[in-house]
């Protein structure tokens, strides 16, 4: 991908914002499992703090996805992709630097790619952007993606 015809540089990263539903659904599911847990502890009782406990380490893991992904756009560029967000600025991996990346499909919920970078640990960006399928393609083609 190049700048405008005539301009020698590189043109400003296409990025992809979080679908709507996405945001919307694990939000308040964040908001409904804390609700639940409050009321759980509230009641009192052995067991109901045992719930409770469960349903905030629930309700923990939902707003960390939510903070993380759901906040984030992904931004890819001729050089490469990052996941940028207010609680989550991860670096950039260029398109020549992953040795492998595979696609997985949970049963419930979107799915998401695995990315193996040639140096780095190995990533997971699920697949809850508008137009994610183009970094399928662009790890497919090992460039910003073209058709």
């Amino acid at each position: 991908m190049s700048g405008t015809p005539g301009h020698h540089g590189t043109a400003p990263p296409l990025v992809l914002r979080c679908r709507a539903p996405y945001v919307s659904v694990v939000g308040g599911v964040g908001l409904i499992l804390l609700a639940a847990g409050t009321r759980l502890a509230a009641d009192g009782g052995a067991w109901r703090w045992s719930a409770a406990v469960l349903v905030f380490f629930a309700a923990a893991l939902t707003i960390r996805f939510f903070l993380r992904f759901c906040l984030a756009s992904l931004e890819l560029s001729d050089a490469g992709f990052r996941l940028r967000g207010p609680f989550r600025h991860g670096p950039e991996i260029r398109w020549t630097e992953v040795r492998e990346w595979r696609r997985r499909r949970p049963p419930l919920g979107p799915g998401f790619v695995v990315i193996a970078p040639a140096e780095r640990w190995r990533m997971a960006v699920p697949l809850l952007y508008e137009d994610a399928h183009l970094l399928e393609l662009g790890l497919h083609q090992r460039q910003f993606p073209t058709w």
